[in-house]
């Protein structure tokens, strides 16, 4: 159980931080996105910020269970946010929502992990 602990803490950290470096980075197709869901510049840096930090956290987590369990909840916070906005701005399944939720599903999973292992 140790090992899928670990490997779905790596999987969720280098998703999450390939959307949060991209937001912090200003790269364009992070900013198409934001535009598209009407989110302001400053809230998609915070967002950006906190994935980087969730990314820490479950780094640091495969060692210290309780921090990738308090990460792999922050990551699912966000997803549920992502999903909400997403559909909001009348996004559907294929407009981002099914990569949310998946990231969701992973996130819950690490969390679930992470409990076990406290």
């Amino acid at each position: 159980m140790t090992a899928v602990r670990v490997v779905l803490d790596i999987l969720l950290a280098l998703l999450v931080l390939a959307t949060g470096a991209g937001k912090l980075a200003g790269v364009a197709s992070s900013h198409a996105i934001r535009d598209s869901l009407h989110v302001p510049a400053g809230r998609w840096k915070l967002i950006g910020s906190l994935e980087i930090l969730a990314v820490i956290g479950l780094v640091t987590g495969i060692w210290i269970p309780v921090t990738g369990l308090a990460a792999a909840i922050g990551v699912a916070a966000l997803m549920i946010g992502a999903i909400i906005t997403r559909r909001q701005a009348g996004q559907g399944w294929a407009g981002g929502v099914a990569a949310d939720t998946v990231v969701l599903l992973i996130a819950a999973a690490a969390a679930v992990l992470a409990a076990l292992a406290i």
